[in-house]
């Protein structure tokens, strides 16, 4: 294994869903407070605090930008301030954000917070705002391009190409849905469904139906990162092993996989780096925390890695039940966007902090036993990019 160089030592969420009387400040707040608490560390400790910006939020992203949370917190011993934002990859940035103070910023530990509130915009202000972003204002949006026809598309090739039927696709949400029956915190923790429930739900863009499709939610959750050296006095420390990440495009049309169906072809060798740089391979993984937000955009992803075994698809291993609670390969034990909650540039956010809670011990019932390494992907925009990396409890020197 390569050696480590930093590592999150506390986590926070608060629960996820529809909480109109919660705004942004107090979530940013909560689980600010709670991951330095989690951390066991003092709140004067904290050195920096990079923020994730707010999709559709500017009040909230003002003060952000200005300052706002060290004061409120008490971090009077903070150096350093950050928002960054990118997308759905927002918790790729803001952690390399983070890596950056901690390595010539002269901090020893750095606070990472998101925060989000769906729910004080109307339903045709958030349909407005995702109907064009991510989408070419000349080619796609006269057309009605949103999110859920990009992914309806994609899902479409990736079928096409592997023999995948729609109702794997439909598993996959089942998976995700049982993992988010076993977190209090989820959107739908107490909402179990049934492939057939998919498949008769609404279809929105073909193959997707409802159920196939996330719902945007209030949320939040934070990390504390620091060097690895200063880790090991920490409780149970996570490190990053290793990771790999590649950009293709701003909109799809210009996707350097070209057809739709080959995402996972552009996927597969950033996740191969991914694992030769923490030194290990696809069968020592105990857990893949895979952030698609759409079923089909897991199972690609969960294709680039090589999850399944040979002669099989991830269609299949998905259908047998293996990556739901209980399986060989448990795969997103929050249930990411498709049933834990979409909240903007926060749901990578809540699968990082899921994974870390896992390799603590920490993940309740949804707890996976001796887990001791763990993938963990994120991406943003338009599937504009994908990124790999590798934690584990094991630290090496």
């Amino acid at each position: 294994m390569a050696r480590a160089e930093f590592a999150i030592i506390g986590t926070a969420e608060v629960p996820c869903g529809h909480y109109p009387q919660r705004n942004e400040f107090e979530i940013a707040y909560t689980v600010a407070r709670d991951a330095v608490r989690d951390a066991g560390i003092s709140m004067t400790q904290i050195g920096g605090v990079v923020t994730a910006a707010h999709i559709m939020g500017s009040d909230y992203n003002t003060e952000m930008f200005f300052g706002r949370l060290p004061e409120a917190i008490g971090a009077t011993n903070c150096r350093a301030v950050a928002t960054t934002i990118s997308g759905g990859a927002s918790s790729w940035s803001t952690r390399k954000t983070a890596e950056g103070m901690l390595t010539e910023g002269g901090v020893d530990y750095v606070l990472v917070v998101h925060a989000q509130r769906f729910s004080q915009f109307p339903p045709n202000e958030q349909v407005k705002f995702f109907a064009l972003a991510g989408a070419d204002a000349e080619w796609e949006v006269p057309y009605g391009m949103t999110y859920n026809a990009l992914a309806a598309m994609v899902t479409q090739g990736y079928m096409s190409a592997t023999g995948t039927t729609i109702e794997q696709v439909a598993a996959m949400c089942v998976a995700n849905r049982r993992w988010a029956n076993l977190q209090p915190n989820a959107m739908f923790y107490s909402k179990p469904i049934t492939v057939e429930e998919v498949l008769s739900s609404r279809v929105v863009a073909w193959p997707l139906t409802s159920l196939m499709c996330n719902v945007l939610a209030d949320g939040g959750s934070a990390f504390v990162l620091t060097r690895a050296e200063l880790a090991q006095a920490a409780q149970k420390p996570v490190y990053f092993a290793g990771e790999a990440s590649n950009y293709s495009h701003r909109s799809i049309v210009h996707a350097k996989w070209g057809d739709p169906g080959q995402m996972a072809e552009f996927a597969r060798p950033v996740a191969e780096q991914a694992l030769q740089r923490a030194g290990i391979g696809v069968n020592d993984l105990d857990l893949y925390e895979i952030y698609g937000s759409y079923p089909g955009l897991q199972l690609i992803l969960m294709d680039a890695l090589g999850m399944a075994p040979a002669g099989t698809t991830p269609g299949e291993l998905v259908a047998s039940g293996e990556t739901s609670p209980g399986g060989k390969y448990p795969t997103t034990t929050n249930g990411e966007a498709l049933s834990f909650g979409h909240t903007g540039t926060g749901v990578g956010f809540s699968v990082l902090v899921e994974t870390v809670r896992q390799l603590q011990g920490k993940a309740g019932k949804a707890q996976v036993p001796g887990a001791r390494f763990a993938v963990e992907t994120c991406g943003g925009g338009a599937f504009m990019d994908v990124h790999f990396s590798v934690l584990t409890n094991e630290y090496l020197s």
